[in-house]
Protein backbone atom coordinates (compact mmCIF):
# COMPACT_ATOMS: atom_id res chain seq x y z
CA UNK A 1 0.00 0.00 0.00
CA UNK A 2 1.23 3.47 -0.90
CA UNK A 3 -1.13 5.37 1.43
CA UNK A 4 0.41 6.40 4.75
CA UNK A 5 -1.67 8.74 6.94
CA UNK A 6 1.06 9.41 9.53
CA UNK A 7 1.97 12.97 8.50
CA UNK A 8 -1.65 14.06 8.09
CA UNK A 9 -2.35 12.49 11.50
CA UNK A 10 0.32 14.79 12.94
CA UNK A 11 -1.48 17.85 11.56
CA UNK A 12 -4.81 16.91 13.14
CA UNK A 13 -5.76 18.54 16.43
CA UNK A 14 -8.79 18.49 18.72
CA UNK A 15 -10.38 21.74 19.80
CA UNK A 16 -13.51 22.62 21.80
CA UNK A 17 -15.26 25.47 19.96
CA UNK A 18 -18.12 27.26 21.72
CA UNK A 19 -21.45 27.44 19.92
CA UNK A 20 -22.31 30.93 18.67
CA UNK A 21 -25.21 32.34 16.69
CA UNK A 22 -25.41 30.32 13.47
CA UNK A 23 -22.49 28.04 14.33
CA UNK A 24 -22.74 24.67 16.04
CA UNK A 25 -22.35 21.06 14.99
CA UNK A 26 -23.56 17.52 15.56
CA UNK A 27 -23.93 16.64 19.29
CA UNK A 28 -21.72 19.52 20.41
CA UNK A 29 -23.12 19.43 23.94
CA UNK A 30 -22.47 15.68 24.28
CA UNK A 31 -19.16 15.73 22.35
CA UNK A 32 -17.58 19.17 22.91
CA UNK A 33 -14.40 18.38 20.97
CA UNK A 34 -14.10 18.34 17.17
CA UNK A 35 -11.12 17.83 14.91
CA UNK A 36 -9.43 20.25 12.51
CA UNK A 37 -6.06 20.34 10.71
CA UNK A 38 -3.25 22.85 10.83
CA UNK A 39 -2.82 24.81 7.61
CA UNK A 40 0.97 24.71 7.16
CA UNK A 41 3.88 22.53 8.28
CA UNK A 42 7.35 24.08 8.13
CA UNK A 43 10.29 21.71 7.92
CA UNK A 44 13.04 22.28 10.48
CA UNK A 45 16.77 21.70 10.18
CA UNK A 46 16.36 18.34 11.92
CA UNK A 47 13.86 17.16 9.31
CA UNK A 48 10.89 17.49 11.66
CA UNK A 49 7.88 19.74 11.09
CA UNK A 50 6.32 22.66 12.98
CA UNK A 51 2.60 23.22 12.42
CA UNK A 52 1.64 26.88 11.86
CA UNK A 53 -1.38 28.88 10.78
CA UNK A 54 -1.92 31.50 8.13
CA UNK A 55 -0.87 35.11 8.47
CA UNK A 56 0.96 36.81 11.31
CA UNK A 57 0.70 35.48 14.88
CA UNK A 58 -0.12 38.04 17.57
CA UNK A 59 1.07 38.01 21.17
CA UNK A 60 -2.41 36.83 22.16
CA UNK A 61 -2.04 33.67 20.06
CA UNK A 62 -4.37 34.76 17.25
CA UNK A 63 -3.46 34.69 13.54
CA UNK A 64 -4.43 37.45 11.11
CA UNK A 65 -5.97 34.64 9.04
CA UNK A 66 -6.30 31.59 11.28
CA UNK A 67 -4.75 28.34 12.39
CA UNK A 68 -7.25 26.11 10.59
CA UNK A 69 -9.34 26.57 7.46
CA UNK A 70 -12.45 25.03 5.96
CA UNK A 71 -10.75 24.16 2.65
CA UNK A 72 -8.24 21.83 4.31
CA UNK A 73 -10.64 20.44 6.93
CA UNK A 74 -13.09 19.47 4.16
CA UNK A 75 -10.46 17.75 2.03
CA UNK A 76 -8.88 16.01 5.02
CA UNK A 77 -12.33 14.63 5.83
CA UNK A 78 -12.47 13.25 2.28
CA UNK A 79 -9.09 11.53 2.77
CA UNK A 80 -10.09 9.76 5.98
CA UNK A 81 -13.57 8.91 4.75
CA UNK A 82 -12.20 7.36 1.56
CA UNK A 83 -9.53 5.48 3.50
CA UNK A 84 -12.16 4.09 5.89
CA UNK A 85 -14.41 3.01 3.00
CA UNK A 86 -11.47 1.39 1.18
CA UNK A 87 -9.90 -0.39 4.16
CA UNK A 88 -12.48 -0.55 6.95
CA UNK A 89 -9.97 1.17 9.27
CA UNK A 90 -11.78 2.25 12.47
CA UNK A 91 -9.30 5.04 13.18
CA UNK A 92 -9.99 6.62 9.80
CA UNK A 93 -13.72 6.35 10.39
CA UNK A 94 -13.38 8.28 13.65
CA UNK A 95 -11.07 10.86 12.10
CA UNK A 96 -13.45 11.39 9.19
CA UNK A 97 -16.39 11.76 11.57
CA UNK A 98 -14.64 14.29 13.80
CA UNK A 99 -13.36 16.34 10.85
CA UNK A 100 -16.84 16.45 9.36
CA UNK A 101 -18.15 17.68 12.70
CA UNK A 102 -15.42 20.32 12.76
CA UNK A 103 -16.26 21.38 9.21
CA UNK A 104 -19.97 21.73 9.97
CA UNK A 105 -19.16 24.10 12.84
CA UNK A 106 -17.71 26.48 10.21
CA UNK A 107 -20.87 26.38 8.11
CA UNK A 108 -23.32 29.21 8.79
CA UNK A 109 -26.67 27.70 9.79
CA UNK A 110 -28.77 30.57 11.17
CA UNK A 111 -32.14 30.03 12.76
CA UNK A 112 -33.64 32.34 10.12
CA UNK A 113 -33.43 30.38 6.87
CA UNK A 114 -33.92 33.61 4.91
CA UNK A 115 -30.52 34.84 6.11
CA UNK A 116 -28.43 35.40 2.92
CA UNK A 117 -25.46 33.68 4.58
CA UNK A 118 -27.35 30.41 5.15
CA UNK A 119 -25.34 27.44 3.93
CA UNK A 120 -22.17 29.41 3.28
CA UNK A 121 -18.98 28.70 5.18
CA UNK A 122 -16.53 30.71 7.28
CA UNK A 123 -13.02 30.02 6.02
CA UNK A 124 -10.70 30.66 9.00
CA UNK A 125 -10.69 29.48 12.61
CA UNK A 126 -8.31 30.46 15.43
CA UNK A 127 -6.41 28.01 17.68
CA UNK A 128 -9.00 28.46 20.47
CA UNK A 129 -11.87 27.64 18.11
CA UNK A 130 -13.08 31.20 17.54
CA UNK A 131 -14.06 32.03 13.97
CA UNK A 132 -12.38 34.77 11.93
CA UNK A 133 -14.86 35.70 9.18
CA UNK A 134 -12.74 38.66 7.95
CA UNK A 135 -9.11 37.67 7.55
CA UNK A 136 -6.16 39.90 6.80
CA UNK A 137 -5.10 40.21 4.06
CA UNK A 138 -8.65 40.50 2.80
CA UNK A 139 -10.00 37.53 0.84
CA UNK A 140 -13.16 37.50 -1.24
CA UNK A 141 -15.90 37.18 -0.27
CA UNK A 142 -15.44 39.25 2.88
CA UNK A 143 -16.80 38.18 5.32
CA UNK A 144 -15.90 34.71 4.08
CA UNK A 145 -19.47 33.40 4.50
CA UNK A 146 -20.97 36.30 2.56
CA UNK A 147 -21.22 34.45 -0.76
CA UNK A 148 -20.14 31.61 -3.02
CA UNK A 149 -16.58 30.43 -2.49
CA UNK A 150 -14.03 27.68 -2.93
CA UNK A 151 -14.68 26.59 0.65
CA UNK A 152 -18.40 26.25 -0.03
CA UNK A 153 -17.59 23.96 -2.98
CA UNK A 154 -15.21 21.84 -0.91
CA UNK A 155 -17.71 21.63 1.94
CA UNK A 156 -20.22 20.15 -0.51
CA UNK A 157 -17.54 17.67 -1.64
CA UNK A 158 -16.88 16.50 1.92
CA UNK A 159 -20.52 16.41 3.00
CA UNK A 160 -21.59 14.45 -0.08
CA UNK A 161 -18.94 11.80 0.45
CA UNK A 162 -19.71 11.81 4.17
CA UNK A 163 -23.42 11.10 3.69
CA UNK A 164 -22.63 8.27 1.26
CA UNK A 165 -20.12 6.69 3.67
CA UNK A 166 -22.08 7.02 6.93
CA UNK A 167 -25.59 6.39 5.59
CA UNK A 168 -25.69 2.72 6.58
CA UNK A 169 -23.09 2.90 9.36
CA UNK A 170 -24.54 5.78 11.42
CA UNK A 171 -27.93 6.93 10.06
CA UNK A 172 -28.36 9.70 12.65
CA UNK A 173 -25.02 11.30 11.79
CA UNK A 174 -25.67 10.82 8.06
CA UNK A 175 -29.03 12.54 8.51
CA UNK A 176 -27.33 15.55 10.10
CA UNK A 177 -24.79 15.70 7.26
CA UNK A 178 -27.62 15.44 4.73
CA UNK A 179 -29.37 18.45 6.26
CA UNK A 180 -26.16 20.46 6.16
CA UNK A 181 -25.51 19.37 2.57
CA UNK A 182 -28.97 20.52 1.56
CA UNK A 183 -28.28 23.84 3.24
CA UNK A 184 -25.08 24.20 1.19
CA UNK A 185 -26.82 23.13 -2.01
CA UNK A 186 -29.46 25.76 -1.28
CA UNK A 187 -26.69 28.37 -1.14
CA UNK A 188 -25.44 27.26 -4.55
CA UNK A 189 -28.93 27.35 -6.01
CA UNK A 190 -29.51 30.83 -4.60
CA UNK A 191 -26.13 32.40 -5.40
CA UNK A 192 -24.86 30.51 -8.45
CA UNK A 193 -27.73 28.86 -10.28
CA UNK A 194 -29.68 32.12 -10.24
CA UNK A 195 -27.43 32.72 -13.28
CA UNK A 196 -28.24 29.35 -14.89
CA UNK A 197 -28.58 29.67 -18.65
CA UNK A 198 -26.74 33.00 -18.79
CA UNK A 199 -23.64 33.27 -20.96
CA UNK A 200 -20.76 35.74 -21.10
CA UNK A 201 -18.63 36.57 -24.12
CA UNK A 202 -15.05 35.82 -23.06
CA UNK A 203 -12.26 35.91 -25.64
CA UNK A 204 -14.97 35.96 -28.34
CA UNK A 205 -16.45 32.72 -26.99
CA UNK A 206 -19.75 32.15 -25.18
CA UNK A 207 -18.87 31.04 -21.64
CA UNK A 208 -21.22 29.82 -18.87
CA UNK A 209 -21.94 32.32 -16.11
CA UNK A 210 -23.24 29.72 -13.60
CA UNK A 211 -20.02 28.25 -12.21
CA UNK A 212 -19.09 28.54 -8.52
CA UNK A 213 -16.67 31.45 -8.25
CA UNK A 214 -16.51 31.49 -12.07
CA UNK A 215 -14.48 28.29 -11.88
CA UNK A 216 -14.98 24.91 -13.50
CA UNK A 217 -12.26 23.83 -11.07
CA UNK A 218 -14.22 24.77 -7.93
CA UNK A 219 -17.51 23.63 -9.39
CA UNK A 220 -15.97 20.25 -10.18
CA UNK A 221 -15.11 19.71 -6.52
CA UNK A 222 -18.70 20.39 -5.47
CA UNK A 223 -19.82 17.98 -8.18
CA UNK A 224 -17.65 15.21 -6.72
CA UNK A 225 -19.65 15.46 -3.51
CA UNK A 226 -22.97 15.62 -5.33
CA UNK A 227 -22.02 12.54 -7.40
CA UNK A 228 -21.21 10.58 -4.26
CA UNK A 229 -24.48 11.75 -2.66
CA UNK A 230 -26.86 11.24 -5.58
CA UNK A 231 -25.12 8.04 -6.63
CA UNK A 232 -25.99 6.58 -3.24
CA UNK A 233 -29.72 6.45 -4.13
CA UNK A 234 -30.59 9.27 -1.77
CA UNK A 235 -33.77 10.10 -3.67
CA UNK A 236 -32.92 13.81 -3.63
CA UNK A 237 -34.18 15.09 -6.97
CA UNK A 238 -33.20 18.67 -6.16
CA UNK A 239 -29.55 17.75 -5.57
CA UNK A 240 -29.50 15.73 -8.78
CA UNK A 241 -30.88 18.69 -10.72
CA UNK A 242 -28.23 20.97 -9.22
CA UNK A 243 -25.57 18.43 -10.23
CA UNK A 244 -26.87 18.25 -13.79
CA UNK A 245 -26.99 22.04 -14.15
CA UNK A 246 -23.48 22.50 -12.76
CA UNK A 247 -22.23 19.72 -15.05
CA UNK A 248 -23.73 21.51 -18.03
CA UNK A 249 -21.65 24.58 -17.21
CA UNK A 250 -18.43 22.64 -16.61
CA UNK A 251 -18.91 20.66 -19.83
CA UNK A 252 -19.12 23.93 -21.75
CA UNK A 253 -15.55 24.74 -20.63
CA UNK A 254 -14.16 21.95 -22.84
CA UNK A 255 -12.40 23.48 -25.83
CA UNK A 256 -9.75 22.89 -28.48
CA UNK A 257 -9.14 19.93 -30.79
CA UNK A 258 -6.61 17.09 -30.56
CA UNK A 259 -4.33 19.24 -32.73
CA UNK A 260 -4.84 22.75 -31.33
CA UNK A 261 -4.69 24.44 -27.93
CA UNK A 262 -5.96 23.53 -25.42
CA UNK A 263 -6.27 20.10 -27.00
CA UNK A 264 -9.65 19.22 -25.50
CA UNK A 265 -8.96 20.43 -21.97
CA UNK A 266 -11.74 21.44 -19.61
CA UNK A 267 -10.50 24.95 -18.91
CA UNK A 268 -10.58 25.86 -15.22
CA UNK A 269 -11.56 29.55 -15.22
CA UNK A 270 -14.62 30.94 -16.96
CA UNK A 271 -13.05 34.38 -17.41
CA UNK A 272 -10.31 33.10 -19.74
CA UNK A 273 -10.47 30.87 -22.82
CA UNK A 274 -6.70 30.98 -23.27
CA UNK A 275 -5.21 29.81 -19.94
CA UNK A 276 -4.99 26.51 -18.06
CA UNK A 277 -3.62 25.80 -14.58
CA UNK A 278 -2.85 22.51 -12.85
CA UNK A 279 -4.09 23.59 -9.42
CA UNK A 280 -7.60 22.34 -8.57
CA UNK A 281 -7.98 20.37 -11.79
CA UNK A 282 -10.62 17.85 -10.69
CA UNK A 283 -13.37 18.96 -13.07
CA UNK A 284 -12.73 16.07 -15.52
CA UNK A 285 -13.03 13.57 -12.66
CA UNK A 286 -16.36 15.15 -11.73
CA UNK A 287 -17.58 14.92 -15.33
CA UNK A 288 -16.60 11.26 -15.54
CA UNK A 289 -18.50 10.52 -12.34
CA UNK A 290 -21.48 12.59 -13.51
CA UNK A 291 -21.67 10.35 -16.56
CA UNK A 292 -21.58 7.28 -14.32
CA UNK A 293 -24.36 8.67 -12.09
CA UNK A 294 -26.57 10.54 -14.55
CA UNK A 295 -25.69 9.08 -17.95
CA UNK A 296 -24.73 12.55 -19.24
CA UNK A 297 -23.09 11.84 -22.62
CA UNK A 298 -21.81 15.39 -23.08
CA UNK A 299 -20.08 15.16 -19.69
CA UNK A 300 -18.55 11.82 -20.73
CA UNK A 301 -17.21 13.26 -23.98
CA UNK A 302 -15.71 16.29 -22.22
CA UNK A 303 -14.03 14.06 -19.63
CA UNK A 304 -12.61 11.85 -22.37
CA UNK A 305 -11.29 14.81 -24.38
CA UNK A 306 -9.45 16.13 -21.31
CA UNK A 307 -8.16 12.68 -20.31
CA UNK A 308 -7.21 11.18 -23.67
CA UNK A 309 -6.24 14.24 -25.71
CA UNK A 310 -5.10 17.06 -23.42
CA UNK A 311 -3.52 15.04 -20.61
CA UNK A 312 -1.11 13.02 -22.83
CA UNK A 313 -0.02 16.35 -24.34
CA UNK A 314 0.56 17.67 -20.83
CA UNK A 315 2.45 14.59 -19.63
CA UNK A 316 4.92 14.55 -22.53
CA UNK A 317 5.32 18.33 -22.26
CA UNK A 318 6.63 18.58 -18.69
CA UNK A 319 3.66 18.00 -16.39
CA UNK A 320 1.01 19.97 -14.45
CA UNK A 321 2.36 23.53 -14.54
CA UNK A 322 0.60 26.27 -12.60
CA UNK A 323 -0.13 28.33 -15.71
CA UNK A 324 0.03 27.66 -19.45
CA UNK A 325 -1.33 30.16 -21.96
CA UNK A 326 -1.91 30.18 -25.71
CA UNK A 327 -4.37 31.65 -28.16
CA UNK A 328 -7.10 29.19 -29.18
CA UNK A 329 -5.96 27.28 -32.23
CA UNK A 330 -2.25 27.45 -31.44
CA UNK A 331 -0.23 24.25 -31.59
CA UNK A 332 1.92 25.03 -28.56
CA UNK A 333 1.42 26.89 -25.26
CA UNK A 334 3.67 29.20 -23.28
CA UNK A 335 4.37 28.25 -19.66
CA UNK A 336 4.04 31.45 -17.62
CA UNK A 337 4.25 29.78 -14.20
CA UNK A 338 6.25 26.56 -14.08
CA UNK A 339 5.58 25.82 -10.40
CA UNK A 340 4.12 22.33 -9.95
CA UNK A 341 2.07 21.19 -6.97
CA UNK A 342 0.71 17.93 -5.60
CA UNK A 343 -2.79 19.35 -6.14
CA UNK A 344 -2.19 19.48 -9.90
CA UNK A 345 -0.59 16.04 -10.07
CA UNK A 346 -3.34 14.40 -8.02
CA UNK A 347 -6.00 16.05 -10.18
CA UNK A 348 -4.57 14.34 -13.27
CA UNK A 349 -4.44 10.94 -11.53
CA UNK A 350 -8.00 11.07 -10.20
CA UNK A 351 -9.45 12.51 -13.40
CA UNK A 352 -7.84 9.80 -15.53
CA UNK A 353 -8.95 6.96 -13.26
CA UNK A 354 -12.48 8.30 -12.81
CA UNK A 355 -12.87 8.62 -16.57
CA UNK A 356 -11.30 5.20 -17.19
CA UNK A 357 -13.63 3.50 -14.74
CA UNK A 358 -16.72 5.32 -16.06
CA UNK A 359 -15.98 4.62 -19.73
CA UNK A 360 -13.97 1.39 -19.73
CA UNK A 361 -11.09 3.02 -21.65
CA UNK A 362 -8.27 0.91 -20.17
CA UNK A 363 -5.39 2.92 -21.64
CA UNK A 364 -6.35 5.83 -19.39
CA UNK A 365 -5.28 3.72 -16.41
CA UNK A 366 -1.75 3.57 -17.84
CA UNK A 367 -1.82 7.36 -18.29
CA UNK A 368 -2.94 7.67 -14.66
CA UNK A 369 0.16 5.77 -13.64
CA UNK A 370 2.33 8.13 -15.69
CA UNK A 371 0.61 11.09 -14.01
CA UNK A 372 1.14 9.45 -10.62
CA UNK A 373 4.86 9.00 -11.32
CA UNK A 374 5.19 12.74 -10.60
CA UNK A 375 5.13 11.82 -6.92
CA UNK A 376 8.05 9.40 -7.33
CA UNK A 377 10.44 11.44 -9.48
CA UNK A 378 8.94 12.15 -12.90
CA UNK A 379 8.95 15.90 -12.36
CA UNK A 380 11.19 18.91 -13.12
CA UNK A 381 13.29 18.30 -9.99
CA UNK A 382 13.77 14.60 -10.71
CA UNK A 383 13.07 13.98 -7.02
CA UNK A 384 10.40 12.05 -5.07
CA UNK A 385 7.65 14.34 -3.81
CA UNK A 386 5.88 11.71 -1.68
CA UNK A 387 7.45 9.37 0.87
CA UNK A 388 5.41 6.19 1.48
CA UNK A 389 7.40 5.57 4.67
CA UNK A 390 6.22 8.80 6.34
CA UNK A 391 3.22 10.03 4.35
CA UNK A 392 4.95 13.37 3.71
CA UNK A 393 4.16 15.15 0.44
CA UNK A 394 6.38 18.14 -0.24
CA UNK A 395 4.70 21.46 -0.94
CA UNK A 396 5.79 21.79 -4.55
CA UNK A 397 8.49 22.40 -7.12
CA UNK A 398 9.73 25.87 -8.01
CA UNK A 399 11.61 26.55 -11.24
CA UNK A 400 13.40 29.87 -10.72
CA UNK A 401 15.90 29.32 -13.56
CA UNK A 402 14.18 26.53 -15.41
CA UNK A 403 15.55 23.90 -13.03
CA UNK A 404 13.31 22.19 -10.50
CA UNK A 405 13.83 23.01 -6.81
CA UNK A 406 11.77 21.09 -4.25
CA UNK A 407 9.96 23.16 -1.62
CA UNK A 408 10.27 20.74 1.31
CA UNK A 409 7.63 22.09 3.68
CA UNK A 410 4.61 19.79 3.85
CA UNK A 411 1.41 21.64 4.68
CA UNK A 412 -2.13 20.29 4.76
CA UNK A 413 -3.08 20.92 1.12
CA UNK A 414 -0.05 19.13 -0.36
CA UNK A 415 -0.31 16.28 2.15
CA UNK A 416 -4.02 15.83 1.44
CA UNK A 417 -3.65 15.73 -2.33
CA UNK A 418 -0.67 13.43 -2.14
CA UNK A 419 -2.78 11.04 -0.08
CA UNK A 420 -5.80 11.34 -2.38
CA UNK A 421 -3.51 10.36 -5.25
CA UNK A 422 -2.13 7.41 -3.28
CA UNK A 423 -5.63 6.22 -2.36
CA UNK A 424 -6.57 6.32 -6.05
CA UNK A 425 -3.42 4.40 -7.03
CA UNK A 426 -3.89 1.83 -4.26
CA UNK A 427 -7.34 1.13 -5.70
CA UNK A 428 -5.81 0.43 -9.14
CA UNK A 429 -2.73 -1.85 -8.96
CA UNK A 430 -1.95 -1.42 -12.66
CA UNK A 431 -1.73 2.37 -12.34
CA UNK A 432 0.21 2.04 -9.08
CA UNK A 433 2.81 -0.20 -10.74
CA UNK A 434 3.21 2.21 -13.64
CA UNK A 435 3.62 5.14 -11.22
CA UNK A 436 6.84 3.63 -9.85
CA UNK A 437 8.44 3.85 -13.33
CA UNK A 438 9.43 7.43 -12.60
CA UNK A 439 13.01 8.26 -13.65
CA UNK A 440 13.08 10.38 -16.81
CA UNK A 441 15.44 8.98 -19.43
CA UNK A 442 14.30 11.04 -22.40
CA UNK A 443 11.93 13.75 -23.53
CA UNK A 444 11.53 15.04 -27.08
CA UNK A 445 9.23 17.52 -28.80
CA UNK A 446 9.25 17.25 -32.58
CA UNK A 447 7.02 19.07 -35.02
CA UNK A 448 4.43 16.29 -34.97
CA UNK A 449 5.43 13.78 -32.28
CA UNK A 450 6.19 14.45 -28.61
CA UNK A 451 7.57 11.71 -26.39
CA UNK A 452 8.48 10.91 -22.79
CA UNK A 453 10.63 7.95 -21.70
CA UNK A 454 10.78 6.66 -18.12
CA UNK A 455 12.63 3.89 -16.30
CA UNK A 456 12.54 2.28 -12.88
CA UNK A 457 16.06 2.24 -11.40
CA UNK A 458 15.16 -0.60 -9.01
CA UNK A 459 13.83 -3.11 -11.54
CA UNK A 460 13.92 -3.70 -15.33
CA UNK A 461 10.88 -1.62 -16.21
CA UNK A 462 10.61 1.07 -18.89
CA UNK A 463 7.82 3.14 -20.41
CA UNK A 464 7.53 5.38 -23.46
CA UNK A 465 4.56 7.67 -24.07
CA UNK A 466 4.10 9.29 -27.49
CA UNK A 467 1.55 11.99 -28.33
CA UNK A 468 0.84 12.97 -31.93
CA UNK A 469 -0.02 16.43 -33.21
CA UNK A 470 -0.23 15.12 -36.79
CA UNK A 471 -3.47 14.81 -38.74
CA UNK A 472 -2.54 11.39 -40.11
CA UNK A 473 -0.94 8.27 -38.66
CA UNK A 474 2.77 8.53 -37.84
CA UNK A 475 5.42 5.92 -37.08
CA UNK A 476 8.16 6.17 -34.47
CA UNK A 477 11.24 4.04 -33.86
CA UNK A 478 12.03 3.48 -30.19
CA UNK A 479 14.38 1.29 -28.18
CA UNK A 480 13.08 -1.38 -25.80
CA UNK A 481 16.16 -2.19 -23.69
CA UNK A 482 17.10 -5.53 -22.15
CA UNK A 483 15.49 -8.84 -22.96
CA UNK A 484 11.95 -8.57 -21.61
CA UNK A 485 9.05 -8.09 -24.04
CA UNK A 486 6.99 -4.88 -24.16
CA UNK A 487 3.27 -4.19 -24.46
CA UNK A 488 2.21 -1.62 -27.06
CA UNK A 489 -1.13 0.20 -26.89
CA UNK A 490 -2.19 2.54 -29.73
CA UNK A 491 -5.11 4.86 -28.93
CA UNK A 492 -7.15 7.50 -30.69
CA UNK A 493 -7.82 10.99 -29.18
CA UNK A 494 -10.85 9.61 -27.34
CA UNK A 495 -8.89 6.87 -25.63
CA UNK A 496 -10.29 4.09 -27.84
CA UNK A 497 -7.63 1.40 -28.17
CA UNK A 498 -6.88 0.70 -31.84
CA UNK A 499 -4.05 -1.82 -31.36
CA UNK A 500 -2.75 -3.83 -28.42
CA UNK A 501 0.09 -6.29 -28.80
CA UNK A 502 3.30 -7.63 -27.28
CA UNK A 503 6.66 -7.19 -28.98
CA UNK A 504 10.23 -8.32 -28.33
CA UNK A 505 12.98 -6.04 -27.02
CA UNK A 506 15.29 -4.04 -29.28
CA UNK A 507 14.56 -1.40 -31.89
CA UNK A 508 10.84 -1.42 -32.64
CA UNK A 509 8.55 0.68 -34.81
CA UNK A 510 5.18 1.75 -33.38
CA UNK A 511 2.29 3.69 -34.85
CA UNK A 512 0.71 6.78 -33.32
CA UNK A 513 -2.85 7.64 -34.37
CA UNK A 514 -3.68 11.17 -35.58
CA UNK A 515 -4.02 13.32 -32.46
CA UNK A 516 -3.74 10.15 -30.38
CA UNK A 517 -1.25 8.56 -28.02
CA UNK A 518 0.72 5.33 -27.84
CA UNK A 519 2.24 3.67 -24.78
CA UNK A 520 5.05 1.12 -24.74
CA UNK A 521 5.42 -0.61 -21.36
CA UNK A 522 8.17 -3.14 -20.67
CA UNK A 523 8.19 -5.61 -17.79
CA UNK A 524 4.86 -4.51 -16.42
CA UNK A 525 4.28 -6.27 -13.09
Amino acid sequence: MLTNLAHLDSLRVRIAPRATAGHTTYRLDEEPHVEVVWTYAERGADGGFRAVGGGELSASGQYTQGAFNADDIARAAVVYTRHWVATGDAGSREAGRQLLRGLCFLQTAPADDTDPRAGNVVLWQQPDGRLNPSARPVEQPDPSDAGESAWLARTIWALGEGVAAFDADDPAFAGFLRRRLRLAVGAVRRQVLARYGQWRLVDDTATPAWLIGDGADLTGEAMLGLCAYTGGNQGDDDARKVLEQLAEGVTAMRTGTPWTWPFGAVLPWALSRTSWHGWAGLAPAALGRTYAVCGDLAARDAALADAASFTPYLLVGGGPDNLRVALPGAREALTLDGVQLAYGAHSRVESLLATAHATGRAALRTLAGVAGSWFFGNNPAGAPMYDPATGVTCDGIDRPDGFGVVHRDAGAESTIHGLLAMLALDADPHAAAIARIAARTGQAEGAELHSLSLADPERPAHLTLLRSLATSTRAADIVVPGDAPATVSVNDPGGVELEHYTTTAGWIRVLVAPGGFTTVVQSEP
